[in-house]
């Protein structure tokens, strides 16, 4: 999260910014504004991570494979047109007739060299594919892909590696940072839009590209304003004052409100993982003591998040949602507030009027009302919660270096079907976003295995048992699993929400209605 800095000529230039794009709308009526809550720190699709980089990474960039929304197990064509896999040996053969936006052709070099820089930086959404051991070019539109062991989600993981040009990687790889910091701002795909220009501070515009191999709907956006609006409540007004056509991140109650409203209409979807999920650090006392977390745990009220949702959320029953196929979510246990039993396990703690400290990440309300709800409901057991707000990269260090108990995360998993990677990612030994610090050498060898089986009933026993150690862990309070709901103007068709994504914007998909 930036910080915001507010002065008299930032508000001047904001004000003349917004009028400038009400102007453009009457001007150019296939015109579609995004209203992005944070501006984005790089377009480098090796390195983009979070929801506002994704912003430009889907729409700019093409994959091999995409995903049915509807259907996320159905794996469909993209860049690549069929494929075939024989144990650790996948063969892919490549669309023909595709250029870049700068007129150069794609072919399986582009391929190889994009999932090659995507594992030598290591950022990312790299960890999708992370087995790979190596990618070899049969001819222009075939390529070979080796992964160390079997892996049965690795096409539908590529829907998410986005592809980029060899030439465009060579030409800057003699740069001291490999172009890294040229691919932080330049972004040059074959996908459904062209980046223009980046306006630092304001905006990225983007084009159609009326030459992409895909299908448009009847009347899409030529011209696309990604407009960068910090402030919840800003992104509310113009959304509803009509400078928006749609807003990331709009408070539930005030988008609900919108979308009952005249003119407006409600996209609802479930998609998030957890959001809230309270991360509690078992290295540092007293969350490294695990009657301690239990405690926690049991404690929380999970009413009050729901409530705080207006009812359209449940409370989670470990870590993968139902949506998921093959989850194991119905049958795990009821995770619910026993005030009794966290009591008995805070004895069972040994520890007398324990103080832990919880740094949240500014800037989301969600957050800081888990937040509260923690302090409030550890206090009816004695438990004293102290509560910081930084900015993001300081929340996550200050529980990665131990100095914090506990963290607060939104989940989400960016792989359509395969859990083990979000697994990998927040339980497993080392993972980036493990904010507990959890180590069980039994459950990383146990996910590990999981995207080698083929059948897919032992696969989901395996995920049972994998998800029950997380629980039985403690070391995570899934406070909610909230549905996603997003007010649509009358005026733009085509909205929907990615089930394995936070919110988000495919603009090859909308049109003026």
């Amino acid at each position: 999260m930036l910080p915001s800095k507010p002065c008299l000529m930032a508000l001047a230039a904001g004000v003349m910014l917004a009028s400038g794009v009400t102007g453009a709308r009457a001007a150019d009526q296939k015109l579609f504004v995004w209203a992005e809550a944070v501006e984005p720190s790089t377009v480098d699709p090796a390195k983009s991570d979070v929801n506002q980089e994704m912003t430009i990474a889907r729409n700019v960039f093409d994959h091999l494979t995409n995903f049915d929304l509807d259907h996320p197990d159905h794996i469909l064509p993209a860049l690549a047109t069929s494929w075939t896999e024989d144990g650790t040996s996948w063969t892919f053969k490549l669309r023909d007739g595709v250029a870049f936006h700068n007129g150069q052709a794609f072919d399986a070099n582009d391929v190889k060299a994009t999932i090659e820089r995507d594992l030598r930086i290591g950022q990312g959404q790299s960890y999708l594919v992370g087995d790979i051991k190596t990618v070899t070019v049969l001819d222009p539109h075939t390529v070979k892909i080796e992964t160390a062991k079997p892996d049965v989600y690795l096409a539908a993981n590529l829907s998410r590696i986005e592809i980029m040009s060899a030439k465009d990687i060579a030409a800057h790889a003699a740069d001291s940072d490999h172009g890294d910091s040229y691919f932080s701002a330049h972004a040059d795909g074959t996908g459904p839009y062209k980046m223009l220009s980046w306006t630092r501070g304001a905006q990225i515009d983007l084009e159609r590209n009326k030459s992409w191999w895909g299908q448009f709907p009847a009347k899409p956006f030529d011209h696309v304003i990604d407009r960068f609006v910090t402030q919840a409540s800003d992104r509310s007004r113009g959304l509803e004052g009509g400078e928006y056509d749609l807003a990331n991140f709009v408070p539930r109650d005030e988008a609900v409100r919108i979308g009952k409203s005249k003119g407006f209409y409600l996209v609802e979807g479930n998609n998030l993982w957890a959001w809230p999920a309270i991360y509690l650090n078992t290295k540092l006392a007293p969350t490294s003591n695990e009657s301690f977390r239990k405690a926690l745990v049991e404690s929380f009220s999970y009413d009050a998040m729901n409530q705080y949702f207006l009812g359209a959320s449940v409370t989670p029953r470990g870590p993968v949602p139902a949506w998921v196929p093959g989850s194991p979510e119905k049958d795990l246990a009821v995770i619910k507030t026993d005030l009794n039993a966290a009591k008995a396990d805070l004895k069972a703690s040994g520890l007398s009027n324990p103080t832990m400290k919880c740094s949240i990440p500014s800037g989301f309300s969600e957050f800081a009302f888990a937040a509260t709800v923690l302090q409030a409901s550890a206090a009816q057991i004695g438990i004293n919660v102290q509560i910081e707000q930084l900015p993001f990269v300081q929340a996550i260090e200050a529980i990665k270096s131990n100095k914090s108990n506990c963290f607060v995360l939104g989940n989400a998993n960016l792989s359509p079907t395969d859990p083990t990677r979000f697994f990998a990612a927040h339980y497993l030994t080392g993972g980036f976003y493990n904010s507990a610090n959890y180590s069980n050498p039994q459950l990383d060898a146990l996910v590990q295995e999981i995207p080698t089986v083929t059948d897919p009933q032992k696969r989901y026993e395996m995920l049972k048992q994998a998800s029950e150690m997380v629980v039985n862990s403690h070391t995570i309070i899934w406070a909610a699993r909230p549905t996603t709901i997003v007010p649509v103007p009358d005026g733009v068709g085509g909205y929907r929400i990615d089930p394995a994504e936070y919110i988000n914007v495919r603009l090859w998909e909308l049109y003026k209605k």
